[in-house]
């Protein structure tokens, strides 16, 4: 019960920070893809300090490239929902899910899943690529 408790408060907090606060603020101000990489620079920023606590760099590094792509999909949805609602719940049950795998053992087929997701982000975004 604790995993899922955590992990519902990791997926709102991370967000309503990220995906609300962060992003709805640089996409005002910017264009979209630059909130995007600014937003990102940031999530990513905070992924790699933890490298600095925990002293395992070469986790850290893996989870922040993760976290880009996750993150990549979850900015997608944000915009194309015009919400964060689903956002929290797919984090949520994302982060709830890979908890309770076996992520190390599994190392290949996470980075196709992440892959994947980020390919669809991409293409949910295909509509605000700059024309020619």
């Amino acid at each position: 019960m604790n995993v899922v408790t955590n992990t519902l408060m990791v997926g709102i907090t991370e967000e309503l920070m990220f995906r609300s606060i962060l992003f709805h603020g640089t996409s005002s101000s910017f264009w979209i893809w630059h909130a995007v990489w600014i937003t990102y620079i940031i999530v990513d920023a905070g992924h790699v300090l933890n490298g600095f606590i925990s002293g395992d760099f070469n986790t850290i590094i893996f989870q922040a490239l993760c976290a880009f792509m996750f993150g990549f999909y979850m900015v997608a949805l944000r915009v194309r929902l015009d919400t964060i609602i689903p956002g929290i719940i797919i984090h949520w049950l994302w982060d709830c899910f890979a908890l309770r795998s076996h992520f190390p053992e599994d190392t290949m087929i996470w980075v196709l899943i992440y892959l994947a997701l980020f390919y669809y982000g991409l293409w949910l975004l295909r509509n605000y690529l700059p024309s020619r």
